[in-house]
């Protein structure tokens, strides 16, 4: 499915405004003492929530952080990894969104783990008696963060809530007695996660004595800017288990999500020759390594592209491509006041 310029609904406008608030606090060491930095990071979105007129009503917040915040950092890192939180809305508490942060610019370890780490895949985990087609794969950069995600994070923090309960335990618990409807959304990296950790919690749903054994839980993701996390294979059984409760949301002059699908990370190039900017010599020398080098990658469908115009002053590939990976999504769907506003929360 295909809607080009497609017009933005609440849920889409509620999930990025989730998705850009993991970005809250990201440039706080996390090394030293965890607890304060997700105390931090936890009052920052309290303070931001007022400001994102589209997730307030009457000018109050109806979103509420109920679970988190929580961060990672790998051993060898300083800056934070990965972090994730749980919001429930208040008007209708029956809906939650769980936030999965993107990539940390300045954490060197998340690029080259989380991002970059490609050329290798290994098998998906798909549960005993879930049918499947193929061998569906996934590339090991998006293995090791789900892994983080599911494993590795816990809000450490007695003041914060689901203090020590990890995000499966917390999932199980809201969906126990009543129904839920949970959205995975992410920006960037969190636009690959995302909707990975969902299909995680979708395809484990009803066997045995998981998560939600009573399917109390609608499962949807809306993710945005996301590379591809998977093969062909693991594209079609994506696609399986979740149709249009997916809403994949990219602009189709970002960069980011040409990665890694073969056909799309030829139109890099020339993304821009229309504004007169043109990819660096030394850059396609790069990319035609990029393509040797990871092959079979796909990306999961319902697609929602939408154009937005090239800023010529913006005149460097790389200006232009940062510009549209970061500052289009919330302009067209409406919450331009997230860049600024998040901009202002991320120390």
């Amino acid at each position: 499915m295909s809607n080009l310029n497609f017009t933005p609904t609440q849920e889409q406008k509620n999930a990025v405004s989730m998705a850009y608030l993991t970005y809250s606090g990201e440039k706080i060491i996390a090394k030293f003492d965890v607890k304060e930095v997700e105390e931090k990071i936890f009052g920052i979105i309290n303070e931001t929530m007022p400001k994102i007129s589209q997730i307030c009503k009457d000018g109050v917040p109806d979103w509420k952080v109920v679970w988190g915040p929580t961060v990672y950092t790998f051993d060898l890192a300083i800056l934070q990894d990965n972090m994730m939180f749980v919001a429930q809305q208040i008007s209708q508490p029956e809906n939650y969104i769980v936030a999965v942060r993107g990539t940390n610019g300045l954490a060197m370890m998340d690029w080259v783990e989380e991002d970059f780490r490609v050329w290798q895949k290994v098998d998906w985990k798909i549960p005993s008696g879930v049918p499947h087609v193929g061998t569906p794969k996934i590339s090991k950069a998006t293995e090791d963060g789900i892994d983080a995600l599911l494993n590795k994070m816990t809000p450490q923090s007695e003041k914060l809530p689901g203090y020590k309960i990890d995000i499966s335990t917390f999932l199980k618990n809201i969906a126990a007695d009543k129904k839920v409807n949970i959205t995975f959304t992410g920006h960037s990296l969190g636009g690959a996660l995302a909707p990975t950790l969902a299909l995680w919690f979708k395809q484990s749903q009803k066997i045995g004595s998981n998560w939600d054994p009573g399917n109390n839980a609608a499962v949807s993701t809306i993710p945005f800017a996301g590379a591809t996390a998977g093969d062909g294979d693991f594209k079609n059984f994506f696609n399986g288990q979740f149709g249009s409760n997916c809403q994949r949301i990219h602009n189709t002059h970002d960069i980011v999500p040409h990665a890694w699908q073969t056909s799309d990370l030829a139109e890099l190039p020339h993304l821009y020759s229309s504004a007169g900017i043109d990819m660096p010599e030394s850059l396609k020398v790069v990319l035609e390594i990029v393509k040797l080098t990871v092959r079979g990658y796909e990306q999961v469908e319902v697609s929602f592209p939408f154009d937005f115009p090239i800023d010529k002053s913006k005149d460097s590939y790389m200006a232009q491509a940062g510009y549209q990976h970061v500052y289009s999504y919330p302009h067209y769907l409406g919450v331009p006041e997230l860049n600024s506003v998040i901009d202002a929360g991320k120390f």
